[in-house]
């Protein structure tokens, strides 16, 4: 879920995996069968395309890595960076390097800061650093800082849409898991699931290799689904779970062997809510994919890219039964088509739609559609300017239209690449 290359903050390298682009190096794998690469015809450059707002930094936030979500009408996010509040020591308040936001905007582009995340200003201990986006259960809005909170390790919260913000826990870091990044999901009996890039043992280095968690929507009840242990049960889970019949299923970024450098080259995985984990599929680096994203599940089946590998270590998009069998149905090239589809696809009507953080006509990522067979539609390729560059947060279908944000451009602020922006398209 996390292009490790396009960070526009460095202060953030500490909770990110390096390793993507170069070489990849050859693994195990189980249980595939290969298609050949398909392309229609790349969609007409404008294909419905607007930009709603450009982030400026300070103070309405910066580099929006999360998607959005509708509620009563109007779309909810998150921005990384920037609110009134710092969370750097290179610079004081209104700095784009800030804790980060929640902001509403409305269908026609209305901007509105809801919360200013503290994170430990003035011993707030709220949560910053905001990678993921929010989910809307019952009229609520539910998100995850990747910082701060009450130990340092991050938060699960709840936030009003008239900017009262609660925390619902504080992750401690250690076997509870810690630096929660990706979005929550729905589950069973009133209760939320998510994952954690680290923590839940001493593996993986030290930090641990991270967790799948349940929380009751009212923060009581949590509780570590499973423990990853890195190797061939895989680490670092920046995607969300898929609750799929009585089993959660995900994707770990790396872990799953010794391939792609020794870190392994990522994983498919199930797990039952009392933690009976299984690994459905080792990714092993080379024409199957590398570093899998986030699943969606379309009548049955999970579809998902991986980042790398494919023929041009340019990504792949695959579907993956639930007994473990895997078909690879399209590698991205680069140009025109993209590169590193690094977020979660939404499923509507059977057609997928999802961003890469790069490639496209000049190398800014684009907006694709996907059938499930694999043939794959450029629906917009961004030029990097005021339109924007590298969205790494899924899109969202709102009234006909799919709404996302880019990390980068839509300006010239945010040292000179752009605080980020939000659009819409066609699908």
């Amino acid at each position: 879920m996390r292009n490790c290359c396009g960070l526009i903050s460095t202060i953030l390298a500490t909770l990110l995996v390096a390793g993507c682009g170069g070489a990849l190096t050859p693994a195990t794998g189980s249980g595939a069968s290969y298609a050949l690469h398909r392309a229609a015809p790349a969609g007409k450059s404008s294909n419905g395309y607007k930009l709603l707002y450009s982030f400026k930094g300070t103070p309405d936030g910066a580099s929006p890595y999360g998607g959005l979500v509708a509620l009563n009408g109007t779309l909810y996010g998150t921005t990384l960076n920037g609110s009134t509040n710092y969370c750097s020591q290179s610079c004081s308040n209104y700095c784009y390097l800030g804790c980060g936001t929640v902001f509403s905007i409305t269908k026609g582009g209305s901007e509105h800061v809801i919360y200013n995340f503290r994170g430990n200003f003035d011993s707030a201990h709220d949560g910053s650093w905001p990678f993921a986006g929010l989910t809307a259960v019952n009229g609520v809005l539910y998100g995850t800082a990747s910082s701060a909170g009450a130990y340092g390790s991050g938060a699960v919260y709840t936030v009003s849409i008239a900017g009262q913000e609660r925390l619902l826990y504080s992750f401690q870091g250690g076997t509870d898991g810690g630096a929660p990044e990706a979005p929550l999901i729905a589950a069973s009996s009133g209760h939320l699931a998510g994952t954690t890039v680290v923590g839940g043992g001493n593996g993986c280095g030290g930090s641990g290799c991270g967790t799948a968690y349940q929380i009751s929507a009212k923060g009581h009840d949590y509780r570590v689904v499973h423990k990853f242990a890195g190797g061939n049960d895989g680490d670092r889970i920046y995607a969300p779970l898929v609750h799929l019949g009585k089993l959660y299923y995900g994707a770990a970024l790396e872990g799953g062997g010794t391939g792609c450098g020794g870190n392994g080259c990522g994983a498919i995985f199930d797990t039952t809510d009392r933690g009976k984990e299984h690994v459905l599929y080792r990714f092993s680096g080379t024409s199957d994919g590398a570093f899998p994203n986030g699943l969606t599940a379309v009548n049955g089946v999970l579809y998902g890219t991986t980042e790398g590998g494919g023929t041009r270590n340019s990504g792949t998009f695959f579907s993956i039964t639930t007994a473990g069998t895997l078909t690879t149905l399209y590698n991205f090239l680069d140009i025109p088509d993209g590169n590193l589809p690094g977020a979660t696809m939404i499923a509507h009507k059977g057609t997928l739609y999802g961003t890469t953080v790069g490639g496209g006509t000049v190398g800014s990522g684009t907006v694709f559609s996907m059938t499930t067979s694999g043939t794959e539609k450029v629906l917009y390729s961004f030029q990097g300017g005021s339109d924007g560059a590298d969205p790494q947060g899924p899109v969202y279908l709102f009234d006909k239209m799919l709404y996302g944000t880019t990390t980068a451009g839509g300006g010239t602020g945010c040292s000179g690449s752009g605080c980020g922006t939000v659009f819409r398209v066609k699908p």
